[in-house]
């Protein structure tokens, strides 16, 4: 009997090109950890993430829920389901509870939060970034390097989008 080859999910190819081009070893262990969990023919699954496996990252996580739009042809909406510590000292508003939109309305780029992690639900793959800060923080950065990963329960359709941020002074 013959076996068939199962295919690689494609975000494991993006997940190793966001590690070869990452500058920070907090982004790197993220992405390392993250391909490990990784499921070799679908996405991972929120209940795939243990956070007490990498309790050095959590200062840098966010975790948000994808919520479906209200009416057809509408977008769907990010819940900020948990913030660490580094990131909530960043901002200068609560996150937790909170939908990305309501932070990133009025703020110069803040479109750009929600349209980047929109991207994750659409495409399956993680979103490398590193670069200028692309809206206004509390305290003044000189860059932010960071990922979003998009977990699934269903190994498909991404229901929540898993971030680690650097802030580089």
């Amino acid at each position: 009997m013959l076996k068939t080859r199962t295919e690689l999910h494609p975000n494991i190819a993006a997940l190793q090109s966001a590690l070869a081009r990452a500058e920070c070893q907090d982004i790197r262990d993220f992405v390392t950890h993250m391909l490990a969990i990784h499921p070799k023919d679908r996405l991972p699954s929120r209940s795939d993430f243990d956070p007490l496996r990498i309790p050095q990252l959590l200062p840098g996580i966010v975790l948000v829920r994808v919520e479906p739009p209200l009416k057809p042809g509408g977008s769907n909406r990010f819940r900020i389901l948990v913030a660490g510590e580094t990131v909530l000292r960043a901002l200068e508003m609560p996150l937790i509870g909170r939908y990305v939109d309501e932070i990133s309305a009025g703020s110069e780029g803040g479109h750009v939060i929600v349209d980047v992690r929109q991207k994750v639900v659409d495409t399956g793959q993680v979103y490398y970034w590193n670069g200028a800060p692309r809206m206004r923080f509390r305290l003044d950065f000189a860059g932010v390097e960071y990922c979003h990963c998009p977990l699934a329960a269903d190994g498909k359709t991404v229901d929540h989008v898993l971030t680690y941020f650097h802030y580089k002074a």
